[in-house]
């Protein structure tokens, strides 16, 4: 086992992200309201592709992910978001088949969003962070928080089990 396997146990290396099914008008208005510019870079795609786009570009900027299981997203979320685009009500969410065009809306979704992805500089960086915080004694279970929130703050889309692009 390496040093960094230490860090985290393996709940928090590859806890799955877990959706809200229950939430208030206000956290469903904070988090998944588009901005005019959001609908005109959904507006670029596919029809029947830009409720996806849409939850993705949301789960990004929320949750620094991409959503796996986007038909997992509670109803409410899904016409919320529907409604914004004037889109139909739809009970499920088409997904692109073809692999090379999922990899392309969401590097199109990373760049609009000015995120970057994991990489080995960016671990370093975040490796000297932790230790600063380690150091002022910042103990794992918070550590592992803040960490999350200072990638998020850079823009950074946080490392999971499996690659992202």
């Amino acid at each position: 086992m390496t040093e960094k396997d230490h860090f985290l146990s393996k709940k928090h290396r590859y806890q799955p992200l877990i959706l809200p099914q229950s939430f208030s008008d206000e956290e469903m208005a904070r988090d998944w309201t588009l901005t005019q510019p959001d609908c005109n870079e959904i507006n670029k795609y596919r029809k029947h592709y830009r409720l996806n786009i849409a939850i993705q570009l949301c789960a990004m900027r929320l949750y620094g992910q991409f959503l796996k299981q986007v038909n997992d997203l509670s109803s409410r979320i899904i016409n919320y978001l529907s409604n914004q685009l004037e889109l139909p009500p739809s009970l499920t969410i088409l997904v692109p088949d073809r692999e090379a065009t999922v990899l392309e809306h969401r590097k199109n979704i990373l760049n609009f969003l000015g995120f970057r992805k994991w990489d080995g500089e960016i671990e370093s960086k975040l490796t000297d962070w932790i230790k600063g915080q380690a150091n002022r004694g910042i103990l794992p279970d918070e550590l592992f928080h803040q960490a999350e929130k200072h990638l998020m703050l850079g823009r950074i889309v946080l490392p999971g089990p499996c690659p992202v692009i």
